[in-house]
């Protein structure tokens, strides 16, 4: 992400923040549910901005080769208009699901953060928030990696389906993962792509004994 678009987007959130202080509505039964809320949210997104940078820069001293071929701005446009829209969603009480659902979206939702930054951690030097490979790349498959190809992809739509939930509108689900899970299947194609020509044997004896993000189905 670049630092414009993460300055947009917590402009973005901001807004959506104080709207939420003046104009109280049934999506949090109290003050306290609202803070809560957002202090959770904006901690993830904290986090991937803390990884996603530091990844960045590591990358970018032992840079290949890359073929990103726009999937980094894919998934920026993809997050960032579905997370408007899921707001307004939640904010409007669309499709409202039971409020029960708040904490256990919230728990998914930090599980989600949780799982992909394991898995950006997990790669080490290797990680980068684009699609490239280093000079002396290599295939991980340990911790995260054992069982699928894209931990952080799984991690990132386990977040946004608990995001969904906690906004309590399952049109906001519906929106978050439809949006999202098209442009992490286009930079997934991409990404497998790249790394077979990159990396030959190694990526493709990897590629036959896992799944993508579900382990063992998908």
């Amino acid at each position: 992400m670049s630092a414009k678009f993460i300055a947009n987007y917590f402009n973005l959130i901001f807004a959506y923040f104080v709207l939420s202080l003046v104009v109280m509505t049934q999506l949090y039964p109290s003050a306290f549910e609202m803070i809560v809320f957002w202090g959770i949210f904006l901690f993830g997104i904290a986090i991937s901005y803390v990884i996603e940078g530091r990844g960045a820069r590591q990358s970018k001293k032992a840079q290949k080769a890359t073929g990103d071929k726009n999937t980094s701005l894919v998934l920026n446009i993809s997050t960032f208009f579905s997370l408007v829209v899921a707001m307004l969603l939640g904010y409007a009480r669309i499709a409202a699901l039971p409020s029960l659902l708040f904490y256990p979206g919230l728990a998914t939702y930090l599980f989600g953060v949780a799982y992909a930054s394991w898995a950006a951690i997990s790669l080490g030097r290797f990680y980068a928030p684009t699609v490239q490979v280093q000079f002396d790349h290599r295939v991980i498959d340990k911790g995260p990696y054992r069982f699928i190809r894209h931990p952080r992809y799984a991690g990132g739509l386990l977040a946004f389906l608990g995001l969904g939930l906690a906004l309590q509108s399952w049109a906001a689900v519906l929106t978050l993962l439809i949006l999202i899970g098209l442009g992490y299947v286009y930079r997934i194609r991409v990404e497998e792509k790249f790394l077979i020509a990159q990396l030959g044997n190694d990526y493709i004896e990897y590629y036959k004994r896992t799944k993508r993000i579900i382990p063992f189905i998908l």
